[in-house]
């Protein structure tokens, strides 16, 4: 196995690698202030939304969120392991003496290395048998005639054939593999803690594999017609997480990024079928549960999804689920819902139409989420019943608080035109529902001048602020503080580009990380506070990690260096906003009191106030007049307490 590439040696190359000139190799960049901008190559951009500062040598993405340096824009463009990255960008700094490092597998791939071996070959086994072997012949005729699949489809997707005579086990024992990694592997069953036979017998199996085409785990139909358990998916496991993997999207990432929408599917065959039509963007869930990592893997390719569910009430309940998961996730992204013709899926239109139908039917059935859902609310319902065609009004009100003004004035003049109910009535009680369901906004908590020491009697010991206290000691003015440093040309783009949804205590979370970094005095007393934790559990991993950086690259801080030891794209988005707006401040010690006190006394009396509030609306509705005065006397003693 290849020896690890020295951290000596990563430095070297990080240092050498100019991020602007390695971009422009994908997308014109031109400069703009003290950052260079331009369209962003991982998703169709119409509004250039990447910007790289090559003083930092780090990279972000405002449209898709992506943010990082050389190495991880070359892992995600080209596919790279992260020591392939180093290995690449050296070459093209005529580096030499790297060969030894060849080959090094990535440590996720060197813990699993033994395990993902054994899923490729038990892939490229049960294709053999399936199109060369007796073995194989009722499940390729099943696959030929029921499933109307030719040869070089089931190649394509990797389909086989698991025989009742445990091939794969024998394969293992036939070459030594170890014991502990055919448990750990999941492929087989075991019984009084032993190996009993192959997991997927006598099933037709499609392999699940990650976004490089790494088998992770399989998904077997059963060719016995009294077997219960009719399908059959790997089990979760460190290396195979249904609500991370989707399917097909090694293959179809490709054409999503040149402009296909992303179109996920409920089952793997739908996937197919669409994409045998030319809908290349075909993925899949592992059965119907889109989860937030399932969204932001595509959010970081596509601005355009669409969703394609079965007709059935599952199906139908999965997609009304979808739509508010996808807008929360990604807010940014154009969500489309395409309902199919007699409530068939994908494959069965094309198997029983043809494909010509079927690419008929995905191009002109796409329905906006607002149509969706009101079509849906119509389901099972006489509307030509009042009692009905109310109870339709009320699941109605919500959808279109949702929907843009247009949409809101196209259903209403709908539902007048075809219920007989009054337009300006009809706009009336929609406007009545926003009033009384209107979200209340958070006031921003007023500042008070913090305790010159800090809190309790703890001195802080770093050095007087190089600001005058006035400019940030009053916490309200952390946006003006945060765009100081931006680096925007002008006002109006720094404010077109800052996270508006960001809470005033995240804000403070970020502003703390940020002088903890900076300094190793503010970083100490912080952590010799015994009350004291980040609200959000990612800011606290990431000063854990930044702790742990420090003894690996000693004092100091390198933004790139940092986010490629962290190398977790979630986690590097978040640091990449800290710097972003309080990178270029100096470390003032009004405002980290500021910060401190928002964190450990404001958010926690925020939660409480918002939990009686709760109690007291539940109070409310149960008519509980005793629990209501309770609450109150509670609110306001709580409210006196704060204010002293």
């Amino acid at each position: 196995m290849a020896e690890r590439i020295p951290q000596s040696v990563i430095d070297e190359v990080r240092s050498q690698t100019n991020l602007v000139d390695l971009i422009q190799n994908y997308t014109q960049l031109v400069k703009r202030g003290r950052e260079w901008n331009g369209s962003c190559p991982f998703h169709e951009d119409r509004r250039p939304s990447l910007f790289v500062d090559d003083k930092k040598q780090v990279f972000h993405c405002f449209s898709c969120g992506r943010s990082g340096t050389a190495f991880s824009f070359l892992m995600e463009k080209e596919g790279y392991t992260y020591p392939q990255a180093v290995l690449s960008l050296a070459k093209d700094l005529n580096i030499s003496g790297l060969d030894k490092y060849e080959g090094q597998l990535s440590a996720r791939q060197e813990k699993y290395a033994g395990i993902f071996d054994l899923y490729s070959n038990a892939e490229r086994l049960y294709t053999h048998i399936l199109l060369n072997t007796t073995a194989g012949e009722q499940a390729l005729e099943y696959l030929h005639n029921d499933r109307q699949l030719d040869d070089e489809t089931i190649k394509r997707y990797g389909l086989g054939f698991v025989p009742s005579n445990n091939v794969l086990l024998s394969y293992a024992r036939e070459h030594n593999l170890d014991e502990g990694l055919l448990k750990q592997s999941q492929l087989f069953l075991e019984q009084d803690d032993e190996i009993s036979r192959d997991r997927f017998n006598n099933r037709v199996v499609w392999p699940i594999k990650d976004d490089r085409g790494q088998v992770r785990g399989f998904s077997g139909r059963s060719l016995d017609p009294d077997n219960p358990a009719k399908y059959m998916n790997s089990p979760e496991s460190p290396f195979f997480n249904k609500g991370h993997l989707l399917y097909n999207f090694d293959q179809a990432k490709g054409s999503i990024r040149a402009g296909q929408p992303a179109m996920i599917f409920e089952g793997f065959m739908d996937v197919i079928s669409a994409a045998l039509a030319g809908a290349e963007g075909a993925v899949a869930t592992m059965g119907t549960a889109l989860t937030d990592a399932h969204v932001k893997e595509l959010a970081k390719i596509t601005d355009r999804i669409l969703l394609i569910y079965d007709g059935d009430a599952a199906g139908q309940k999965a997609a009304k689920r979808s739509i508010p998961l996808i807008r929360q996730v990604a807010p940014q992204i154009e969500i489309g819902v395409i309902t199919l013709p007699d409530g068939r899926d994908p494959d069965e239109i094309r198997r029983e139409r043809g494909l010509d139908a079927l690419k008929q039917a995905l191009d002109h059935s796409v329905l906006t989420p607002t149509e969706f859902l009101i079509q849906a609310a119509k389901n099972g319902k006489n509307l030509q019943n009042q009692a009905q065609y109310l109870e339709f009004l009320k699941e109605a009100w919500p959808i279109l608080t949702d929907a843009s003004p247009v949409e809101q004035d196209y259903f209403l003049k709908q539902f007048s035109d075809e219920y007989g109910s009054d337009y300006a009535a009809l706009k009336a009680e929609l406007q009545q529902y926003q009033t009384s369901h209107a979200r209340t906004e958070k006031k921003p908590v007023a500042a008070k001048k913090a305790n010159r020491s800090g809190f309790g009697s703890k001195q802080m010991d770093w050095q007087e602020p190089a600001w005058d206290q006035d400019d940030g000691g009053n916490f309200d003015s952390l946006n003006q503080m945060a765009s100081a440093g931006a680096g925007y040309s002008s006002s109006s783009d720094i404010a077109s580009h800052l996270d508006e949804g960001i809470s005033q205590v995240e804000r403070a979370e970020q502003g703390l990380l940020m002088a903890m970094i900076k300094a190793p005095g503010i970083l100490a007393y912080v952590k010799g506070l015994p009350d004291f934790a980040f609200v959000h559990p990612e800011y606290q991993l990431l000063m854990m990690l930044f702790e742990a950086y420090q003894q690996q690259a000693g004092q100091g801080f390198d933004l790139a260096g940092f986010m490629d030891f962290v190398q977790k794209p979630d986690l590097n988005q978040k640091m990449m906003a800290i710097d972003r707006e309080f990178g270029t401040l100096e470390v003032q010690r009004d405002a980290v009191d500021d910060y401190l006190r928002i964190i450990m006394k404001e958010a926690p009396y925020q939660t409480q106030v918002e939990n009686l509030k709760k109690k007291m609306a539940l109070a409310m509705s149960q008519h509980d007049d005793t629990a209501l005065i309770q609450l109150t006397t509670e609110l306001v003693n709580l409210r006196k307490q704060h204010a002293q």
